[in-house]
């Protein structure tokens, strides 16, 4: 009913548009409609068109990328024109740039991203209003099918301060390039290309756009590919991660009229032969389609959206196994040891897994207001989202183990209906607010008869429940501008998000929890939704030279979502160099006490999703730059946030091993996965005349963690400093060369949560970041 009122609400606003008088394009530039009267440049309309309308809920102030632009906030979006995304292997690895994102590496190609404490289940991320979902915590994150070399810009919302996306805690939105428009028929494009020293990584990309006076086209293909990189230090230790992908982006752009027009994007993204360090299984493909279409009404070029009608839909196949050599000697044969004297059952020696994800959706948006003025955005949403992944193993001999039984999600499919309002308020020329909040409710279906639940040999655990959520989302934010240099931002909101369906329904998948990939989750189907109230405030200053600015945050998480320890097993042999503890699982369940192995490095961990009463988040951020001189300046950035369950948990098995008792282990405890405290220092020197060449020193320091969650058996990991060089020179004013040296002093680190896998010499290691490597990249525009 709400989608409907939104329809009538656009088409009746169409009828009405065709009426006023036509805006237009002031001669000589590339412009949308040069033949229309009134002077106005449409080329700015579609420059607004490259935003989505979903920045209205952001409540980030001004990026400071560099030293002619004005600071205000710690990089919350990232912009490809000052920005060098070239660099980063994904989008995971762009959004590393900004302090409060940090991510965990999964192969070569993948970095999975967390903002501030929050994990991917609590995200929501989007790509030109498409919702981006993992297909599984182990294959790919949020935003893994999107290329870095097609995105525009992209913005992480630190909290629940936008109702435009759907549920979620925190949020991140990529805005990809769009088509432009041009006086006459023309066309353009643009090529790239670079290359790295450590494991041959090969990128290239070629963009070619073009457009008319009512339409445009913007088409992008891009290659990658690598093969094993060296680690730091003087080790000879190779990681296995390589990698291809190459993807595909077609946009096409048509006016309708002056008023209204109409845009479709299509993506294509490819990744085969992907070596998953610490993973089960490598990933032999895995293929996304995504299909974007949408309708838009922006009568005035410098104002909202006034009508957003989209529909889109994606989806990803993917398979993989074990049996590549470099798979079994550092991960497979050591980490997946059990034994016919363990378990009566055949030692597996591969894993096979298949699955599929899939994401449609359709949303209106309505804004009503001026461009400087009050701005009201009303609408509604429904997205579906459908998963299955399946995992099996079999012997040498290709025979199924575990009596045929196969893990993984079964079939499942969550639907969420939600209707939404945005309020942008300026009082007067000081002080402003931003007020929105929308209302959800999700449903989940189950396929009882998938072979993941028929064929369990001791009972499918997670429950056959399938829950009906509603879910509430508030918030409130004030701007007020203290001084003429300084600007005081607060913010506060409430938000909640329910289970997704591996938390739900898994039933002993491997994936990676506390960095050992051999562990295994059981889902649980009588979960509750998470329920976030944060509370943020922040300023910002701009004194001539000096620009720099502070943020807080604090969050409440009631019912929060955690794997809880559950049961060990254990070979009768293993190492022990890591430190592992498994005092945290009940001493009943635990198959590895009075082995040699007993807390070994090789133990598989088997932990349950439950709901934990009460988890807390705090931290923030500083921030800096000083123009020494026009041309050279120097910018700092540093980031905290310490998380705590206030009560953590572990199960207990009852006699039929189908249900299970969560028993609080006393006190308190800090959350796992939280990123330490962390700071980068950059010296940026450049020609603030003509733009002909810039160079920047970096230095990333990252302390110690030692707050980690010793119920889960997470292990603490050390401080480490790394330093880089990049520089650019341009030989023509369309052609440009650069060069990156990356982790200058070949140190030997690993970041914290990386995953575990054995070395050269066999020996368990937490997986090491690349050494040393020079990247030379070359760009040119025609």
């Amino acid at each position: 009913m709400a989608l409907a009122v939104v329809l009538f609400l656009g088409i009746s606003h169409l009828a009405v548009a065709e009426d006023v008088a036509s805006p237009s394009s002031s001669p000589g530039a590339p412009n949308a409609n040069p033949a229309k009267v009134d002077e106005k440049n449409l080329d700015d309309l579609l420059n607004m068109a490259e935003k989505d309308i979903g920045k209205l809920g952001d409540v980030r102030v001004e990026n400071s990328s560099g030293p002619s632009n004005s600071v205000s906030s710690p990089n919350d979006t990232l912009n490809s024109t000052n920005t060098d995304f070239s660099k980063a292997t994904s989008t995971g690895d762009l959004l590393k740039e900004m302090p409060s994102v940090s991510g965990r590496r999964l192969s070569g190609i993948n970095v999975d991203p967390r903002v501030r404490g929050y994990n991917s289940s609590q995200l929501n991320a989007s790509a030109n209003g498409m919702t981006q979902r993992r297909s599984i915590q182990d294959i790919d994150s949020l935003m893994s099918q999107i290329d870095p070399g097609v995105i525009q810009d992209i913005t992480v919302i630190d909290g629940p301060y936008t109702s435009l996306y759907g549920p979620g805690f925190a949020f991140i939105t990529a805005d990809l390039f769009a088509p432009k428009r041009y006086d006459h028929p023309e066309i353009h494009s643009s090529t790239f290309f670079n290359y790295g020293s450590n494991g041959q990584v090969l990128y290239g990309r070629e963009n070619i756009m073009g457009g008319g006076k009512d339409w445009g086209v913007y088409a992008s293909y891009g290659v990658r590919t690598g093969n094993d990189y060296r680690a730091g230090g003087a080790s000879d230790f190779s990681v296995p991660s390589s990698f291809e992908k190459w993807d595909g982006m077609l946009s096409m752009s048509f006016d309708l009229n002056a008023f209204s027009r109409i845009e479709f994007d299509m993506l294509h993204t490819e990744m085969n032969n992907v070596e998953m360090p610490g993973i089960i299984y490598d990933l032999n493909n895995s293929t996304n389609n995504q299909y974007n279409l949408r309708y838009i009404i922006q009568e005035d070029p410098n104002g909202p959206k006034q009508l957003v009608l989209q529909s889109w839909h994606q989806e990803t196949l993917f398979f993989g196994d074990a049996s590549r050599v470099s798979k079994q000697e550092s991960f497979y044969q050591e980490f997946i040891a059990e034994t016919p004297a363990d378990h009566g059952y055949p030692r597996p020696a591969n894993t096979l897994s298949k699955g599929y994800s899939v994401s449609t959706g359709v949303r209106g948006l309505r804004t009503f207001g001026e461009a400087d003025g009050p701005q009201w955005t009303v609408g509604a949403d429904w997205r579906r989202f459908e998963q299955r992944y399946l995992e099996r193993d079999v012997d040498v001999h290709g025979v199924e183990t575990y009596n045929g039984s196969v893990f993984g999600v079964p079939q499942t499919r969550t639907d969420d209906v939600g209707v939404l309002t945005n309020l942008e308020l300026p009082a007067s020329e000081r002080l402003s607010f931003t007020l929105g909040g929308r209302v959800d409710y999700s449903s989940t279906w189950l396929n009882a008869d998938d072979p993941i639940i028929t064929l369990s040999p001791s009972g499918y655990e997670a429950g056959f429940n399938m829950p009906n959520y509603t879910l509430g989302m508030a918030y409130a934010m004030a701007k007020l501008k203290l001084t003429d240099h300084d600007t005081l931002s607060i913010g506060n909101g409430f938000a909640m998000r329910s289970p997704d369906p591996a938390e739900l329904y898994s039933m002993e998948p491997f994936v990676p929890v506390c960095r050992f990939g051999n562990s295994f989750v059981d889902g649980l189907s009588t979960l509750k939704p998470e329920k976030n109230w944060q509370f943020d405030l922040g300023i910002t200053s701009q004194r001539g030279r000096f620009r720099y600015g502070a943020r807080g945050f604090y969050t409440t998480i009631w019912d929060y979502i955690e794997s809880i320890p559950y049961y060990t097993s254990a070979p009768n042999n293993s190492t022990h160099y890591l430190g592992r503890n498994f005092s945290g699982f009940s001493s009943d369940e635990r198959g590895d006490i009075g082995l040699p192995s007993e807390n070994g490095d090789i133990c598989q961990a088997g932990y349950k999703s439950y709901n934990l009463p009460l988890a807390t988040m705090a931290g923030g951020d500083l921030f800096g730059e000083y123009e020494i001189r026009k041309g050279l300046s120097i910018f700092g950035c540093m980031s905290y946030v310490h998380g705590e369950s206030v009560h953590p948990y572990h199960m207990v098995l009852d006699a039929s091993k189908v249900n299970s008792i969560a028993v609080p282990n006393g006190g308190a405890e800090p959350l796992p996965n939280m990123y330490p405290f962390n700071g980068r220092v950059s010296l940026r020197v450049s020609d603030p005349e003509k733009d002909k060449w810039g160079t920047e020193f970096t230095a990333r320091l990252v302390d110690s963690q030692h707050e980690v969650a010793n119920s889960l058996g997470e292990l603490p990991s050390p401080a480490f400093s790394v330093f880089d060089l990049s520089g650019y020179y341009r030989v023509r004013k369309n052609l440009r060369v650069s060069l990156s040296l990356e982790n200058l002093l070949n140190t030997y680190y690993y970041e914290p949560g990386s995953l575990v896998i054995l070395n050269q010499n066999g020996v368990p290691c937490f997986i090491p970041e690349p050494g040393f490597t020079a990247i030379l990249g070359i760009d040119g525009k025609f």
